[in-house]
């Protein structure tokens, strides 16, 4: 039933849409505006819907997500399903907009524009700006290596292909278009390689600010040439136009680079993360905002207040905060972008044939420009070919131009597809290159050299609870010391990017170590600070012990009713019941328990299980009271929690807290890290067998089938005779 919900969900929706679609105008314009905003909701929810499942399903065959949302974009669009007629939707869900030059409606194109700031606001982010700055030799040859040879190339193609001239507006986007690459799709896949440090990982992301500043600097100037010259075939009015837009634009940016500190110092007195976020987000627009007006592009202004901003502690406290606001926007910009593209333009044989040439010459292109500089700046051939591959995949640069070309009327919609086209494309068969290419096990480059003064320091301890509480600790620490804290969970261990000014620390906690990654200059703090929290942590221990009494508080707990759980049955398998143990001690019992699991299949090591339990008894036993013991412990050698039941009818001393001889042994295992209610299914037991009258009941049990159909019939089953 559960997997016919969502389709009836869906039929029942669209069956509904008449009643919205026929109802009858009230004060017309008012209606029209209610309507198109209704109209507009709904297509958004559709949008990050179909967004959502495409990225998914992409991903799952380990390609960039984006591959997928340009898809359901190209399929969902008003030139595929988006046009076919629905119920109450004569015209389809995406109907051809007639309202601009573009096929989507004004108001999904402007929350996509939203979304292109986000995103070149998040590249800005993630750029490392000092980093960029000790690579911007090398990363400037590789960045305008590639930016002019693609551009040249890009333009060519398309002026000889079609006989345009190479000064048509077209032509010059063709070029445009291609000059670009993607830092979102190699910055994936060095993370994933963990290679964002190697020479050849910070040659690409240093490489692709150079060019998306290029690229983005270059629509800035093609825009106002052919914008300034049209009409007038005179270029007369070129050069003030674009010498207003560079002059505003450097000095806009140096200032906005400069002043970051004190603008994060400002924002930092609001405290909130959230009030923090939002006037970070605001202060975007608005940069965007002036960007455009001076004559540059918005996503330039973004652009500039992400870089100016990566060089703050803020960094990555707005990162992690806006990652709900980015993987919102970001994915619905890509789906309008792929709504853009008019498939009839690839049923045209000169378009389709161009769009298959202007892909070669894109990854060519690149790969000259980007593959000859690094060799002459002391990378071998497997390092010059890592970069210029890494360099090659188009993405959301080139989407975000190709998407301006066709809304200022700059470019047909036929070329608009080939940009789509190159862009598929190479997002589909270069990044599994990139992988391969960095999975070979040799050095990129001819010399070795050392990108950071970074220094490990290691701390190992024997326990993993303590390390825990000691991670945890100094988490805190660092915050009451003033530092933003952000966390990413890779691999099989928590990453810390601890930021505070100037300063950074990376803290890799893993399960019996933490590992610190300082400069030099910053060792002695964090082994200062490490020093001062396990301080802490054995002063709490120590006034823990002297006011806890843990035998007056077992005592309690035993004594204590609460709430019964009748689900044991669920967890209690019938062979793993023993009415009457052979151990005469302690230790043989938690043994023979054991033991029965692990013939039955259920503990997959034996040793490893008796460890965890022989490690909570030497603690303190788990002998409770009146004649009941509930040994337990938490293990990798079960996937679930489990139980054995064993009864002793002459009694065990098992060192229970009343001095008694124990006679019910219920021993409990649970998985180490997935989650369970372990302690919930422990205080269960201990309630249940609270009760002297279930205790009698169940010590009057003959055989397992007994026992088990005791715990199967919840507390009432006397005899066999209760199965039927």
């Amino acid at each position: 039933m559960k997997s016919l919900f969502i389709p009836a969900a869906i039929l029942i929706s669209l069956f509904t849409l008449p009643i919205y679609a026929e109802r009858a105008p009230v004060e017309g314009e008012q209606v029209q505006i209610i309507d198109m905003m209704a109209r507009l909701v709904f297509e958004l929810g559709v949008i990050i819907i179909a967004a959502r499942i495409g990225g998914l399903l992409v991903e799952k065959i380990h390609i960039p997500s984006v591959l997928g949302e340009l898809l359901v974009g190209v399929i969902i669009g008003p030139y595929l399903l988006g046009g076919v007629s629905l119920p109450g939707l004569p015209n389809g869900l995406f109907p051809i907009s007639t309202a601009t030059v573009l096929p989507v409606s004004p108001e999904l194109y402007a929350i996509a524009t939203i979304a292109s700031i986000i995103l070149l606001f998040w590249a800005g982010l993630e750029t490392d700006l000092a980093m960029m700055i000790k690579f911007s030799v090398v990363g400037l040859a590789v960045g305008f290596g590639g930016t002019l040879c693609s551009f040249l190339g890009g333009s060519f193609a398309g002026s000889l292909f079609f006989g345009l001239p190479f000064s048509d507006s077209n032509v010059l986007f063709l070029g445009l278009m291609i000059s670009s690459g993607s830092i979102g799709i190699p910055a994936r896949i060095l993370s994933e390689k963990h290679k964002m440090d190697s020479p050849e990982g910070v040659t690409i992301l240093a490489a692709g600010v150079t060019d998306d500043i290029l690229g983005i600097g270059a629509l800035t100037v093609i825009v106002a040439f052919i914008t300034t010259t049209a009409g007038t075939g005179s270029g007369t009015g070129v050069a003030p136009v674009i010498l207003k837009a560079v002059v505003i634009g450097v000095c806009f940016t140096v200032s906005v680079i400069l002043l970051a500190t004190p603008i994060t110092k400002v924002i930092k007195k609001f405290q909130s993360v959230v009030s923090i976020s939002i006037l970070v987000l605001g202060l975007t627009l608005i940069v965007a905002g002036i960007f455009q007006l001076a004559g540059l592009a918005m996503i330039i202004g973004a652009y500039v207040i992400g870089l100016s901003l990566s060089k703050t502690d803020l960094t990555d406290t707005v990162r992690d905060s806006m990652e709900g606001v980015y993987n919102f926007f970001v994915p619905v910009f890509f789906v309008v972008m792929g709504m853009l593209v008019d498939l009839r333009a690839f049923m045209s044989k000169e378009v389709l044939i161009f769009g298959l040439i202007y892909t070669v010459v894109a990854i060519v292109t690149k790969l000259i420009g980007c593959v000859l500089p690094p060799l002459f700046l002391n990378f071998n051939r497997l390092g010059a070919l890592r970069i210029g591959i890494g360099m090659a995949p188009r993405g959301e640069t080139t989407l975000i131009i190709a998407g301006i070309g066709l809304s200022t009327h700059l470019l047909d919609p036929k070329y608009f597809a080939a940009a789509i086209l190159a862009t598929l494309i190479t997002i589909l068969i270069l990044p599994p290159v990139m992988s391969m290419l960095f999975h070979i096990e040799k050095k990129g480059t001819k010399k070795t050299f050392l990108l950071r003064d970074i220094v490990s320091t290691p701390f190992s301890f024997d326990c993993p609870e303590l390390t825990d509480l000691l991670e945890q600790r100094l988490i805190q620490s660092f915050r009451n010391e003033g530092f933003y804290v952000h966390s990413v969970f890779i691999d099989d261990h928590t990453v810390y990017h601890l930021r505070k000014d100037e300063t950074l620390i990376t803290i890799h906690a893993k399960k019996m170590s933490l590992g610190f990654e300082t400069a030099s200059q910053d060792v002695i703090y964090a082994k200062t600070i490490v020093y001062e929290a396990l301080l802490n942590i054995n002063d709490t221990i120590s006034k823990v012990k002297n006011m806890i009494k843990p035998e007056l508080l077992l005592k309690g707990l035993t004594d204590a009713t609460g709430r019964m759980s009748t689900d044991v049955h669920r967890t209690l398998d019938l062979r793993c019941i023993i009415p009457s143990l052979k151990a005469a001690a302690k230790q043989e019992v938690i043994e023979e328990l054991i033991d029965v699991l692990y013939r039955n299949g259920i503990v997959q090591d034996k040793e490893s299980a008796f460890d965890a339990v022989m490690e909570r008894e030497n603690s303190m036993s788990t002998g409770m009271q009146h004649g009941v013991a509930l040994p337990h412990g938490k293990t990798d050698s079960v996937n679930r929690i489990t139980i054995a039941i064993g009864l002793s009818r002459r009694g065990i001393d098992f060192h229970s807290i009343d001095g008694e001889l124990s006679n019910i042994f219920v021993l409990i295992l649970s998985p180490l890290h997935a989650g369970s209610p372990h302690i919930q299914f422990l205080a269960s037991l201990s309630a249940l067998l609270n009760s002297p009258e279930v205790r009698a009941r169940l010590m009057k049990c003959k055989d397992r089938e007994e026992i088990y159909w005791f715990f199967r019939k919840g507390l009432g089953a006397k005899t066999m005779e209760s199965k039927t």
